[in-house]
């Protein structure tokens, strides 16, 4: 006989009481394993271990499971930031309760949970009693986000699956975007998977919304991979807060950017601060870069370039929604 932690992850990480009876584990040996610590009760007639990823936990309390961003950074994936928990409950689910009280009814207009009634009912075991698939997160994200919080989404779970790990292929867009609305049927030709980051990728659309061209992770032979390439011979770093906290590694990324000038190349670099609040100073700063850059004649060692940049557009035609989570 297995132990009862065991049989409740075989069941998809939580259980209902019913299914744990049926493999004889009686209500007294549940109560005493509640008490101990070694499962815990998440609602009436359900069963997790305390392992469990708390979002989840608060998920199925809620009477649901994760969906979109939240079901998007269970599986791993760069996830734009949000504060809210994104749950999916069924249309015809009742008794819905608090994340964190199991005996408080759920208000849904909680600023903090972000519910979405479907027509699909939760499945009762398995590895999505939790939380939607990854094919379904995305077709949520598709359906209720913009589009750059939508292709930064894809990116990131295409660039996953690139690096061998959970993510999506090429062929899998076929599905995604055959479930999503008409509205977002365009935006897969913006879909790339290159970038190691969700920052890079909002970068990546800005500087083509605004006429600035832009390769992802240029490999430059001395010198390494660089977030973005948008001139002959001009490269852009594009740096989360967290980005290069310890000594070696910014040691490290400093020698690369003297690596790019020796080879008479410029690298510009962006926080995400920069980026999404002062995105009007980061394309004047590439733009005049690269007018220096297609006036010079230098003999470098960079990646064939072709591209140059449009026009500036006018202000109306620039802007560009920020990320909505």
């Amino acid at each position: 006989m297995g132990t009862l932690t065991a049989d409740i992850v075989g069941l998809g990480l939580f259980a209902k009481r019913a299914w744990l009876r049926d493999r004889g584990w009686g209500d007294g040996v549940l109560r005493g394993a509640v008490l101990r610590g070694e499962i815990v009760r998440v609602r009436k007639g359900w069963y997790t271990v305390p392992w469990a990823p708390p979002s989840a936990v608060e998920a199925v309390r809620i009477g649901g499971r994760l969906t979109g961003l939240s079901a998007l950074r269970s599986y791993g994936l760069w996830t734009p930031q949000t504060r809210k928990l994104h749950v999916a409950v069924p249309v015809a689910a009742r008794g819905l309760r608090q994340p964190g009280d199991m005996r408080a009814r759920l208000n849904v207009g909680d600023s903090n949970i972000r519910v979405t009634w479907t027509e699909e009912p939760n499945p009762r075991r398995g590895p999505f009693v939790w939380r939607t698939s990854l094919t379904d997160t995305l077709v949520h994200i598709l359906c209720t986000h913009d589009r750059v919080t939508a292709i930064v989404c894809i990116d990131a779970a295409l660039h996953g699956a690139r690096e061998h790990q959970i993510g999506i292929t090429e062929e899998d867009l076929d599905v995604i975007f055959a479930r999503a609305p008409c509205r977002t049927r365009s935006w897969r030709s913006e879909v790339d998977g290159r970038a190691e980051a969700g920052g890079e990728t909002e970068f990546r659309l800005k500087c083509l919304h605004a006429g600035i061209p832009f390769v992802p992770q240029p490999v430059v032979v001395g010198v390494g991979r660089l977030d973005g390439q948008i001139g002959p011979s001009t490269f852009v770093e594009v740096d989360g807060e967290e980005w290069h906290n310890d000594s070696a590694a910014f040691e490290a990324d400093r020698e690369r950017v003297l690596a790019v000038v020796a080879r008479n190349g410029r690298t510009l670099r962006f926080s995400y601060k920069l980026m999404r609040h002062k995105w009007e100073l980061c394309e004047r700063a590439m733009r005049c870069s690269l007018v220096d850059d297609y006036q010079l004649s230098r003999v470098t060692g960079f990646p064939a370039f072709p591209g140059r940049m449009r026009p500036r557009r006018t202000s109306a035609e620039s802007s560009e929604g920020e990320t909505r989570v």
